[in-house]
């Protein structure tokens, strides 16, 4: 009996802490700082406080003896939000602003869009958060449940759960993508002719608590673990289990490209978010940031390397997947006010639309292949070097690899344990088209 008693009262002691866990610290607000100069912005970033610095102004999130901080700096400030904790509250049953979906509701219609096309549309999960909801994606392509010789891409949304734009365009994209299969024929032909999957919501207790944290109280795009640093709350790489799930999904496939989206300003940031220095993919960057953009319905969106064009941060998710997997990686920022108005959901979805089905499109150009042992015809999982830039990988199940190239002349090196080493030169890539390059390597 006492050991039972024991077990209950451990329960609801937990319990306790849980339901009393607050979305922001105590006493938490949210400043927009105006940065005059460059000065005003080095300056900022040595206070060491949680803050989303961009050209002309940043968000900061502090607490009062960090506010104190501030005011000594002398930096022009003005409190938006003064208890953001009592701002999370003011939602009570809604969770979210009106005419924004809920994480239960963006996973109901996701649940809904797998029930209603099986053939196209299924649901992976990669485990559960902080809070025990789910951490899934949708895959939607021709022959679902194959994983083919396709290009392979991924969105995600909601990392800062205050951030509410980016969960809500990704469930509609899911939607009408399945909607319109097999009517709409661009759309038909993508899901043919790709792998497409939709992270709908990375933070769900960050979004159902109006939170840019996870329950945790930890900055989720601080967590990963190419070039962490102990920003954001986290102790530790990869600290996180929605940071963990994320990972899995991006270990488990091999994506060409990857798109994380935000909102705090309008702006494409591709890496490097952790250095000034260029990176070697710099130019094919700056060509899939221009389809981007191109096929927006922005009047303007800037776009360039994340350290230069917004601020310095460490543990962000598009330096690992490009530091560490070979994809082209970015956040995309898709309205300066993180939460817009019900009555502009439609409009910034519609903006976005376009360049995600061009992006997708556009993940299949460069080059392609297979990589197989030269004796049995398996697939070899390798790691494919293009000139000095850093690897892609091709996969271990079927064997093909898909890296995104502007027009050039290009050497290739494929390198596999217990394998030869193999260079091919001379490969030719086409504007908008894929070169398809098959490597056979020899066991040593």
């Amino acid at each position: 009996m006492k050991k039972i008693l024991f077990v209950v009262l451990l329960f609801l002691a937990s319990f306790n802490v849980f339901s009393q866990k607050t979305a922001w610290r105590q006493g938490e607000m949210e400043l927009k700082i105006q940065l005059g100069t460059q000065e005003d912005a080095k300056l900022l970033g040595s206070l060491n406080l949680n803050t989303d610095i961009y050209t002309s102004y940043a968000w900061a999130y502090v607490v009062p003896e960090e506010l104190n901080r501030i005011k000594q700096s002398g930096l022009n400030f003005e409190i938006v939000k003064p208890d953001l904790n009592a701002w999370s509250a003011s939602f009570g049953d809604a969770l979210v602003p009106q005419g924004y979906y809920s994480f239960n509701q963006i996973r109901n219609i996701a649940d809904s869009l797998v029930a209603a096309y099986p053939s196209i549309c299924k649901k992976v999960t990669f485990g559960q958060s902080a809070s025990m909801e789910e951490l899934a994606a949708l895959k939607i392509s021709d022959n679902v449940d194959a994983d083919e010789n396709e290009p392979e891409i991924l969105f995600d949304g909601g990392i800062h759960g205050d951030e509410i734009g980016g969960s809500q365009n990704m469930i509609m994209f899911a939607r009408d993508l399945c909607r319109d299969y097999g009517t709409n024929a661009d759309i038909t032909d993508l899901i043919d002719h790709r792998e497409i999957w939709i992270y709908y919501c990375v933070n769900p207790w960050g979004r159902n608590n109006m939170s840019r944290y996870n329950m945790n109280g930890v900055d989720i795009n601080r967590d990963f673990g190419y070039m962490w640093g102990f920003e954001g709350g986290s102790s530790s790489p990869f600290s996180q289990p929605e940071s963990k799930a994320l990972r899995s999904c991006k270990l488990d496939n091999q994506f060409a490209v990857y798109t994380n989206y935000h909102s705090g300003t309008e702006i494409v940031s591709y890496p490097w978010s952790n250095r000034v220095t260029l990176a070697p993919d710099n130019a094919q960057f700056n060509a899939l940031a221009q389809v981007y953009v191109n096929a927006s319905g922005y009047s303007y969106l800037a776009y360039g390397q994340g350290a230069l064009v917004i601020y310095l941060i460490q543990g962000a998710t598009k330096d690992f997947d490009y530091g560490s997997l070979g994809s082209v990686a970015w956040s995309i920022e898709i309205s300066y006010d993180k939460q817009p108005d019900a009555s502009q959901i439609s409009y910034y979805y519609n903006i976005n639309k376009p360049a995600m089905l061009a992006l997708i499109r556009h993940s299949g150009f460069g080059v392609q292949g297979t990589i197989t042992d030269a004796i049995t015809g398996q697939p070899v999982a390798a790691a494919i070097f293009e000139g000095s830039n850093y690897p892609s990988y091709s996969d271990p199940q079927v064997g093909d690899y898909h890296r995104y190239l502007i027009p050039g002349t290009y050497s290739l090196k494929v390198v596999a344990n217990g394998y030869e080493p193999k260079t091919i030169t001379g490969i030719t890539v086409s504007s908008e088209q894929c070169t398809t390059v098959d490597v056979q390597l020899q066991p040593l």
